[in-house]
């Protein structure tokens, strides 16, 4: 494949960025030398829960405006559709059908796909990417005449993808290993009758062996092929668990084809692209490692993060499941450190680790037994409080 997939995600939950914001991570993916950027914001209702509407103008001509930009500085625009929470596969028996019925044909969800993508492609995006992830395991109540989930979604992509003339990525229901559980059937056959049913120039979005992945990988136990795939990066991301922030180097993978889905905060992100840059120059076999943490204290400090932050980087290193990259600090330090970074360091870079760091100045003085009664119910929700109060906790 011509192309090396590699860039920005955004894919999370929370946040939906302005189109501004994006032109900005448009000039950082340039910068980091990296390709693409893959559009499939879960808090834009027409990608996902109101998938079947379609785009107004303005927001057509915005997105033609920030594809001609990409187009500008070399970057490939993947733009998402996620249809896969209530897509009707009876749509796939109509088509087959060959029917002529003009009203049927106009509410038939594949071809109300079909005229999105198109619209997207019309405004740009280079490549048209298929959802089908985070939804529920309840394919029989819209099967159609299909039994099988991962061929339906394999025809659907097929179907697609000869319909624009173009391949199609694929982010598949079972997107990591993890999800692949005796409760539920259809898991366990997913990806070979999906892999079985897919055209070969079609991609597939895989994360590795959990959704936040310590072995990030495209090939899901050989049944994909790297070559063809793409690593759907989560290491960064924090919209499962947003009282948190991770910021530490980058467990880099060795890998053609990998997109990072970060915080959806502008100048974090920014940031992060870096960090993965440095990571994917240092390699897999230097996760940790010294090279690998000094070149990310030069990003940090190049970004104007005081040196009071590398005190207290354990708490911000990595997400559960990697191996730490620095020790935990004494409560002093760590409480010293978080009077310059909260009171003192003054930058957009601050103001949105403003929320984190008073959280954690919060959660290591309640840990030390420093918070009383009145601050634990000032900053506590309050069933939480209430559980600390009485000693649950």
């Amino acid at each position: 494949m011509a192309l090396n997939f590699t860039g920005y995600i955004e894919g999370y939950y929370g946040q939906l960025l302005s189109w501004h914001d994006r032109d900005r991570l448009l000039d950082g993916l340039k910068i980091a030398g990296m390709t693409s950027y893959f559009y499939a914001p879960k808090e834009d209702a027409c990608h996902r829960y109101l998938w079947r509407q379609p785009y107004d103008a303005a927001w057509q001509a915005s997105f033609a405006k920030f594809t001609a930009n990409a187009e500008a500085r070399n970057i490939h625009i993947i733009a998402g559709i996620a249809p896969g929470l209530d897509f009707d596969f009876a749509a796939i028996d109509d088509a087959n059908t060959g029917s002529n019925d003009r009203a049927k044909n106009e509410l038939n969800d594949f071809v109300i796909l079909l005229e999105k993508a198109r619209s997207l492609v019309a405004s740009g995006a280079h490549m048209i990417a298929l959802l089908m992830d985070d939804i529920a395991a309840d394919f029989e109540a819209r099967c159609g005449s299909l039994t099988s989930e991962g061929n339906a979604h394999g025809l659907l992509a097929n179907r697609l993808g000869a319909a624009l003339g173009a391949a199609v990525i694929v982010v598949p229901r079972i997107y990591a290993d993890s999800l692949i559980t005796p409760d539920d059937p259809q898991s366990l056959v997913y990806l070979d009758d999906l892999v079985s049913a897919l055209d070969p120039q079609h991609l597939v979005v895989y994360c590795g062996d959990d959704i936040v992945a310590p072995h990030p990988a495209a090939d899901a136990g050989g049944r994909l092929d790297p070559a063809s795939s793409i690593i759907w990066d989560n290491f960064y991301a924090n919209d499962y668990c947003p009282r948190r922030l991770f910021v530490g180097p980058w467990r880099a993978a060795e890998a053609a084809h990998i997109l990072t889905n970060p915080t959806g905060m502008i100048e974090t992100d920014l940031l992060l692209l870096t960090m993965m840059a440095v990571g994917r120059d240092h390699g897999d076999q230097n996760r940790c490692a010294n090279a690998s943490i000094e070149s990310w204290r030069r990003v940090m400090a190049d970004n104007g993060v005081p040196d009071a932050f590398f005190d207290i980087a354990a708490y911000f290193d990595a997400p559960y499941g990697f191996p730490a990259a620095f020790d935990l600090p004494s409560t002093e330090r760590a409480l010293a450190a978080l009077e310059i970074l909260l009171w003192q360091w003054k930058s957009p870079l601050q103001r949105e680790w403003y929320p984190y760091l008073m959280g954690l100045k919060q959660d290591i003085m309640l840990a030390d037994g420093q918070l009383p009664q009145d601050r634990i119910e000032k900053t506590q929700l309050a069933p939480l409080a209430t559980k600390i109060i009485e000693g649950g906790l």
